[in-house]
């Protein structure tokens, strides 16, 4: 985009910036014949920082906004009146920062409600700024690392800034989705199993998935795993969230904010889902060392 903002403001040159912006985000309309990839049109099923579809049978053109230059790379995150995220500014000055109050709706970016967890936060974002993504958007926790707070951190330290600092930004613009866990345990191979045999009573996101992913991919058939090393930690292109509309994120939303599910197993729910919504098979543990070298560069620790 900087090229364009170089060009002399002839009537010929706007001109065909406009022709340039319509056709460079105009979405294909191929996609995908599995669960993962190819989202479902759900309007029919379903009844602030920041900047910046497609159904089964069509991919609708998506706008951007120009007013406002979509930034390169962006840090969405859920916050508690009592939690300190100046450590986000200072220690990630590269990365614009979208830190949603989640229990104070008087703040100048906050979520409806406090509900689900980092669910809330992440949705609220994404459904705010659908139409001027950042072009890498990476969705962390709050904490700035140490063990035991952020044991889910994986990089030296558990210090989310060693986990973005390696993180390949090309690499999640050719994946379209990575996790920032590597480390399979807990959550994968086979964490949710919603048809288990004899249930577990503890497994309250097994009890509770059937009707979300009824609801979220339209009847589409539930498999009989869902697995993903957790723990809702993630980094996604703006072109792979801009694979299902607008309306979808706005469904899961509605869902969260109306559930009867409590705040932990609702955003459990998302938690093992996420990786669905953003066109993996519902079984998504990559090999640990190889999952290590291709999205954190830590190529030199594999054996």
């Amino acid at each position: 985009m900087r090229r364009f903002h170089r060009l002399a403001a002839a009537l010929f040159t706007i001109l065909v910036l406009v022709l340039v912006f319509r056709d460079s985000d105009r979405i294909s309309t191929t996609s995908k014949s599995t669960i993962s990839a190819a989202p479902t049109d759900l309007r029919q099923k379903s009844e602030h920082d920041g900047e910046v579809e497609s159904s089964v049978t069509s991919s609708p053109v998506v706008p951007i906004t120009t007013s406002t230059p979509a930034a390169e790379k962006a840090i969405v995150m859920g916050k508690l009146s009592n939690e300190d995220t100046s450590w986000v500014h200072e220690e990630l000055p590269d990365w614009e920062t979208h830190i949603y109050m989640v229990d104070n709706q008087s703040a100048s970016l906050h979520t409806a409600a406090n509900k689900g967890r980092e669910a809330m936060p992440y949705l609220t974002f994404i459904v705010d700024h659908y139409r001027n993504l950042p072009k890498t958007i990476a969705f962390l926790h709050n904490h700035r690392g140490g063990f035991p707070e952020a044991w889910h951190n994986d990089a030296p330290d558990y210090l989310a800034k060693n986990m973005l600092d390696r993180l390949k930004i090309d690499y999640v613009q050719e994946s379209g989705y990575v996790n920032l866990r590597c480390i399979h345990i807990p959550g994968c191979p086979d964490e949710v199993q919603m048809f288990r045999n004899p249930p577990e009573g503890h497994r309250t996101v097994e009890h509770n998935m059937l009707g979300p992913w009824q609801l979220f991919f339209s009847n589409t058939e539930p498999p009989p795993v869902i697995a993903a090393p957790c723990c809702a930690q993630f980094a996604v292109s703006r072109n792979q969230v801009l694979k299902r509309p607008l309306d979808d994120y706005e469904m899961y939303r509605k869902w969260l904010l109306e559930t009867q599910l409590d705040d932990d197993t609702s955003g459990r729910v998302f938690e093992y889902l996420w990786h669905v919504i953003f066109g993996k098979e519902p079984v998504f543990c990559p090999d640990i060392e190889e999952c290590w070298c291709k999205v954190f560069d830590r190529c030199d620790e594999v054996a």
